[in-house]
């Protein structure tokens, strides 16, 4: 069995963590810290930022730490993958830990991405665990249609119209 090969090293995981979090403080400074800066100062600073994209990269970066905390063996025999389908993600974070980041306001998202980014071990640890279990529910073992055997009697009685003279 093969070993897994890292995909971030720990230098560049911890510099994608602190700029998610600078980037996570600095929504939070500008929007709640009652400084007056219009959208349009907003958008020329930050173009391609999004609260949704900091979710979706903390999301990622926890399940690369996950994988190499369960440190997944690959089999030899190179096999052919099924594409990873829009869900993909949804289903391996489960419930647990949706539920954990699904907040209304936007102080508490804000609040529950910033534990995540200072806490992504202990996160990643949970998700390590569901792993190392697999996906079993979304590739589930599939039986192969079989041609069946032609059957061998007599032949079905034919329709008789009723005579109701």
């Amino acid at each position: 069995m093969n070993t897994p090969k890292h995909h971030l090293s720990s230098r560049r995981r911890q510099r994608l963590v602190l700029w998610a979090l600078a980037m996570l403080s600095w929504i939070a400074s500008v929007l709640f810290a009652g400084r007056k800066v219009t959208p349009r100062q907003l958008l020329r600073r930050r173009r391609s930022m999004s609260l949704d994209g900091l979710k979706r990269m903390t999301i990622q970066l926890m399940i690369v730490r996950a994988a190499e905390l369960a440190r997944l063996r690959l089999p030899k025999v190179p096999r052919r993958r099924p594409p990873v389908r829009r869900h993909y993600f949804r289903s391996l974070l489960g419930s647990r830990l949706r539920r954990l980041m699904k907040r209304k306001d936007l102080p508490a998202r804000i609040a529950v991405l910033i534990d995540v980014l200072r806490n992504l071990d202990d996160y990643a640890a949970i998700l390590a665990k569901r792993l190392k279990r697999r996906l079993t529910r979304l590739f589930p073992i599939r039986g192969v249609p079989v041609s069946s055997a032609l059957l061998q009697g007599a032949p079905a009685p034919q329709p008789a119209c009723a005579d109701t003279s």
